[in-house]
């Protein structure tokens, strides 16, 4: 077994699990080197792009029915909404189970990735006040998919997100 913390392969499944989608759907993932922007990847295809922070989290918090919370830390939702951006920014949170054996299962047809990634929109909301952190509302419709992966792209293209 490898010497990466748990934190770190929260990172890295994260990541590969974004650019699993992405690929599948036609685009290319370009992972930054250093957050220092908010930022740990864009989805890129050709002069079009968005701006993703990943997390990782062993355990979604539902705050009803239908949506789940993310208490991100202030600075790094300002930056992915703040008004100065030309790109559209999102969050993008994969849950994962509590037991790193079962993040990936062999089966006869493939690998499985568990559990499943959702998607905020964070280029419209308000910057906050706020001193630690700011609670990031998903839907549970926003699943992180081949296909939701291509409705924000073509959103992007078409520029719904600039003010």
């Amino acid at each position: 077994m490898g010497s990466l913390d748990r934190s770190a392969r929260k990172e890295w499944f994260s990541i590969a699990y974004v650019q699993a989608l992405a690929s599948a759907a036609g685009y290319a993932v370009e992972v930054s080197r250093v957050d220092q922007f908010g930022v740990d990847l864009e989805i890129r295809d050709r002069a079009m792009r968005i701006d993703v922070q990943m997390k990782c989290t062993e355990k979604l918090k539902s705050l009803d029915d239908d949506n789940f919370t993310f208490d991100l830390d202030v600075r790094t939702y300002n930056l992915l909404c703040g008004p100065d951006r030309i790109l559209p920014g999102y969050l993008f949170v994969v849950e994962v189970p509590k037991d790193i054996s079962r993040w990936i299962t062999p089966t006869s047809e493939g690998i499985l990735l568990r559990k499943f990634g959702y998607y905020a929109d964070m280029t419209l909301l308000a910057p906050t006040k706020n001193k630690a952190s700011k609670a990031v509302h998903f839907p549970k419709e926003n699943r992180l998919t081949v296909e939701s992966v291509e409705q924000i792209m073509l959103e992007a293209r078409g520029g719904r997100w600039r003010k």
